[in-house]
């Protein structure tokens, strides 16, 4: 993923996004103003007949399955709750601002009825696992996928690419982004419902949907609510994807791996959901589906999983994982743990393709460890080695997730600098030689200092250059870097 700083360049580059109504800002300020009681919540939905006629419509409907018909918007919040009544006037107001007739050749009504699926999910789920998170729930479950939108309607170039790349290779929307884009609906959609002003318990999770584990460091509740979004993704791949066996392995794989097991019953919640879904979609203005029968689906992949054994499906799940192994063993230097050379020529090729196609500045830095060979002859190979592991580390630690660093052979590194201007690219690079000349890397009774030249070189979106002329301008800033004396930084123009 890339960092938030390079996506909020994006978002901030790639046209209109959407806005949230002049109502739903006010509901999000009144509810994060501690001050501010039900009566101003209530008061603020007032003054929209239209989004209060729908949020009383949802709370009449058998979703809820009140016995007294609400016929306020205070009553309602007395009732009900200002996080819930909150939650439902936002979700009818991020409908709202996203248009849904499919003339684009986007299948918005399927989109919709995938995520309010999830969002009657997430808080069925919820329910059973974590009654704290149950207010917030539905809208998380209706709002997770909304940077597949903003990405259709803000980028539909590039993201009619995305479409076609995950058709061809059968991927997921998120590996088929990170392919053509080099970035994800999460990313984007994370980072624009914080811009929004929603917390760090919405937009952490959705970062973090499809592939949780990487959520380091979070809260216990954050931690749960992107394990929920995920098994949520999952239930949505098996109502729609055609091997429901395989599917239904990996919910209950991953129900058990986080701990749900014992409060996840597919068969209840599905048709828990069934039923509901059946009293959500009229409200929000989508038609129902009454082919779909979810208990039948599961009976047929029960059938079906039968073949796959519980051990089958672990060999197969920890399969994938081993091939997640090799395929890091294929692509990145077994000394230093860097990109290798040539998967830094694959990223090289993504990065150009970029660069030309949305304009962005692209920099990159050959790098040189000075007078490497006397380490070797001097401490030995090992000693070398040590130092090239320690030098790669600072090069990692001192880099963005979205920039690329790699061995590019011997004791030469190469650093791939996405949405970098040369005059950024000069700086970091004083900065890293800077470091490294001031590091002491201490091997047994060695005591071993290294410095570094670096050729820095620019490619220019409004030109047709090559992969080959950008190395080339980088190894010629390189050699002067050396020429002049090393340790130091040189750029090509001024080559």
């Amino acid at each position: 993923m890339k960092s938030d700083d390079i996506i909020d360049e994006i978002i901030n580059g790639i046209g209109k996004l959407p806005t949230l109504p002049g109502v739903a800002i006010k509901i999000l300020e009144t509810v994060q103003d501690q001050k501010s009681g039900l009566k101003e919540l209530a008061e603020i939905l007032s003054t929209d007949p239209p989004l209060s006629a729908e949020v009383l419509r949802m709370i009449n409907s058998p979703y809820y399955g009140l016995n007294t018909r609400i016929t306020s918007v205070q009553h309602a919040v007395k009732l009900l709750g200002a996080t819930t009544v909150k939650n439902l006037a936002l979700s009818f107001s991020v409908v709202k601002s996203f248009q849904t007739d499919n003339s684009d050749g986007f299948d918005y009504t399927q989109f919709w009825k995938d995520s309010l699926f999830s969002a009657v999910a997430m808080k069925s789920m919820a329910k059973n696992v974590s009654r704290q998170a149950v207010d917030d729930a539905f809208f998380l479950g209706l709002l997770h996928n909304i940077g597949i939108l903003t990405l259709n309607q803000c980028m539909p170039d590039q993201f009619s690419l995305v479409l076609t790349e995950k058709r061809k290779n059968q991927s997921s929307y998120h590996d088929a982004e990170q392919q053509v884009l080099g970035f994800t609906h999460m990313d984007i959609g994370s980072l624009l419902v914080k811009k929004w002003g929603l917390p760090d318990t919405f937009y952490k999770p959705m970062r973090h949907h499809h592939l949780p584990a990487e959520l380091k460091g979070a809260s216990p509740e954050i931690t749960q609510m992107a394990r929920l979004l995920h098994l949520t993704s999952l239930l949505v791949d098996f109502v729609n994807l055609p091997d429901k066996a395989y599917q239904l392995g990996l919910i209950e794989h991953f129900a058990k791996e986080y701990g749900f097991e014992e409060h996840f019953q597919l068969e209840p919640l599905l048709e828990e959901v069934g039923e509901l879904t059946e009293a959500v979609f009229p409200v929000f203005e989508i038609k129902i589906d009454s082919e779909t029968r979810y208990i039948e689906m599961i009976e047929t992949a029960r059938k079906e999983l039968i073949h796959l054994s519980a051990d089958f499906l672990s060999r197969l799940i920890e399969q994938n994982k081993r091939i997640e192994i090799l395929n890091e063993r294929a692509t990145h230097d077994g000394l230093t743990k860097l990109t290798n050379y040539q998967r830094f020529q694959e990223v090289l090729d993504e990065e150009m393709y970029r660069s030309k196609r949305y304009k962005f500045p692209l920099t990159l830095l050959m790098v040189d460890l000075d007078h490497f060979k006397k380490v070797n002859d001097t401490m030995g190979h090992l000693a070398g080695d040590y130092v090239l592991r320690e030098t790669a580390e600072l090069l990692k630690k001192s880099l963005r997730k979205s920039d690329v660093a790699a061995r590019y052979g011997g004791e030469e590194f190469a650093v791939l600098l996405p949405e970098t201007p040369k005059e950024g690219a000069f700086i970091l690079a004083e900065r890293l030689r800077e470091k490294l000349a001031a590091t002491c890397f201490n091997y047994g009774e060695h005591t071993i200092y290294v410095t570094m030249s670096i050729g820095i070189a620019a490619h220019s979106p409004k030109t047709d250059s090559s992969n080959a002329d950008l190395i080339k301008k980088a190894d010629t800033a390189l050699y002067r870097a050396k020429e002049d004396g090393r340790n130091r930084c040189c750029l090509f123009s001024d080559c």
